[in-house]
């Protein structure tokens, strides 16, 4: 226990005198800028890009079919009846999903329809 104490004794004048340190800390220089939100670019990359002051070029319309828009539900009752249902009845349309009853060979189903892009799931 002695023996521990005088080496304790020993490296704390040693610790703060700053021997034990030869080289000055490095100095951090890293800055770093986080945008959340839709990217912007210093020039036009497409026809759909819209420009805005302070921030530079973005694109309108990302998400969805060709315009952006969403399909009217009776065009979504239209796709289902394409896929090969019957007696189709809108449960609900509004939201990103359209809600759809139909029967298929003598079966009922409930479809759920994509108001962008028009896909068509069994729900």
């Amino acid at each position: 226990m002695k023996s521990f104490f005088a080496a304790v004794a020993i490296a704390l004048p040693l610790a703060f005198s700053g021997a034990m340190m030869t080289t000055a800390p490095a100095e951090a220089k890293t800055n770093i800028r986080i945008i959340l939100g839709v990217p912007y670019y210093g020039y036009q990359v497409g026809p759909d890009y819209r420009f805005r002051n302070g921030y530079g070029w973005y694109r309108h319309n990302r998400v969805g079919n060709r315009l952006g828009n969403r399909i009217s539900c009776g065009q979504a009752g239209r796709i289902v009846q394409n896929k090969g249902y019957r007696n189709v009845s809108a449960r609900d349309c509004s939201g990103n999903t359209y809600v759809f009853r139909a029967t298929r060979n003598g079966n009922r189903f409930q479809l759920i329809v994509n108001s962008r892009t028009g896909a068509v799931w069994r729900g």
